[in-house]
Formats: C-alpha cells, sequence, structure tokens
C-alpha cells in the first residue's frame, strides 16, 4: 500500500495587527495600508486559491483582524475553513505579563468561540515566540494543538512544559553557565512544528527578494 503523506496549510491572516504588534509599523500610514490590503484583498484572493484546488486550511486570525474585517472573516468561516487563536494585535506573548497574557487570551477564546460557534482547538503565537507560560495557558483554554515550535520540521509531537536551561553571564565564571538543558514534562498539546524554511514569509519578506513585494503583500502580510 503506498505510503500516506499528510499536509496541511496555515494562514495567519496579521494584516494590520501584524504591523500593530511586531513590523514596526504602527506610526506609518503607508505600512497600515498595507495591512488594509491585506485584510481585504489578500484573503479574498488566498479564498479564492483554496476554493480553486478544493483546499480546506486553517486560519490563525488575531482578534483585531476579526474586528477590522469582519465580512472577509466570515467568508473564511462560512467557506467551510477551520479558525484559530492569533493573538490579538500580534503582540510578542515573550514580551508580556501573565497578566496580559491572560487577558488576550480570554478576550480572543471568547471572540472566536461566539463568532464561530465553538471554541477554537488550535494555536500560533504572533511571530512563533512563545513565553515560559504559554504552555500552561493554552491547557487551562482547552486548546488542542499548537504550531509555534521546532523541535521537529515535520512530525507532530507531544509539547513539553518546563524545560530550563541556564543562560550565558559573563560577568561570572564559565562553570557558572556550563549546565545543560533540562528537559521539563510532556503534555497532552500536539505541537505541530514551525518551520521558517517551510514558510514563504522568510523569503517574501525581503526588499530584495525575487518576489514582487507589493504584488505579493496580500501573501505576506496575510501569513504571519
Amino acid at each position: 500500500m503506498p505510503k500516506r503523506i499528510l499536509c496541511s496549510y496555515g494562514v495567519d491572516v496579521d494584516a494590520v495587527a501584524g504591523w500593530l504588534g511586531s513590523y514596526g509599523g504602527q506610526d506609518s500610514p503607508s505600512d497600515i495600508s498595507r495591512g488594509l490590503f491585506a485584510g481585504t484583498h489578500g484573503v479574498r484572493r488566498m479564498l479564492k486559491l483554496f476554493d480553486k484546488y478544493n483546499i480546506k486550511a486553517t486560519w490563525f486570525i488575531p482578534g483585531h483582524s476579526l474586528e477590522t474585517f469582519p465580512e472577509e472573516c466570515a467568508m473564511v468561516r462560512d467557506a467551510g475553513h477551520e479558525i484559530g487563536l492569533h493573538g490579538y494585535s500580534h503582540e510578542n506573548p515573550s514580551d508580556m505579563s501573565l497578566e496580559q497574557q491572560r487577558d488576550v487570551l480570554d478576550k480572543t477564546h471568547k471572540m472566536l468561540t461566539e463568532f464561530c460557534g465553538k471554541p477554537p482547538r488550535g494555536s500560533v503565537a504572533p511571530w512563533w515566540e512563545t513565553s515560559k507560560e504559554g504552555v500552561d495557558l493554552m491547557l487551562s483554554y482547552g486548546i488542542e494543538y499548537d504550531h509555534s515550535m521546532s523541535h521537529d520540521d515535520c512530525h507532530m509531537y507531544w509539547l513539553r512544559t518546563n524545560d530550563t536551561w541556564t543562560k550565558i553571564d559573563y560577568t561570572q565564571k564559565a562553570e557558572t553557565w556550563m549546565k545543560p538543558l533540562i528537559k521539563g514534562q510532556d503534555t497532552g498539546l500536539v505541537e505541530i512544528p514551525a518551520n521558517w524554511y517551510l514558510d514563504e514569509y522568510d523569503e517574501s519578506r525581503s526588499f530584495d527578494s525575487k518576489l514582487v513585494v507589493h504584488d505579493t503583500d496580500w501573501m505576506i502580510a496575510s501569513r504571519r
């Protein structure tokens, strides 16, 4: 029997949120304009592409995008695609306090539950940057899978929590940091690994890219 290879497609509808929380364009009307393009034309073009090839994907939609582009997000939902969590304004979880992380997760979880008629099952951390509290927070909200870590490149695995490692402090003796990483405990949270080499964004984000930045911005800003 031939071996089956399963592939999945994910779209991050960063749109304006990406420029607010991660790309440094929060003070630029031009960058915000690019986000508006992504949330309208970009989403619609991706929907047409998936429909052409009869593909169902998972769309990770920040709360900001959900509220800013309700018509386009409804088109995603009504086309039968899954919708997952992706922060509110594409905030970096590692820069946030535990309270801030919990507030964002609580709001966006409620938003998606109401919008989709069922709670979200999956999550992607903005910028694929997770925090030390991230796994426990997702588990507390019943999240079943994550797509933010890179322990593997294409095989799913159980996500661990409480890994610990020693940072280098050059003001101290070398013996203080020459210690191995200590692995934590496996959880029931499935990790669908993230890999920059399998993501179109790493290539297309460069202005020196062979791709034309404006013509592909609908894809760039809507994926990360």
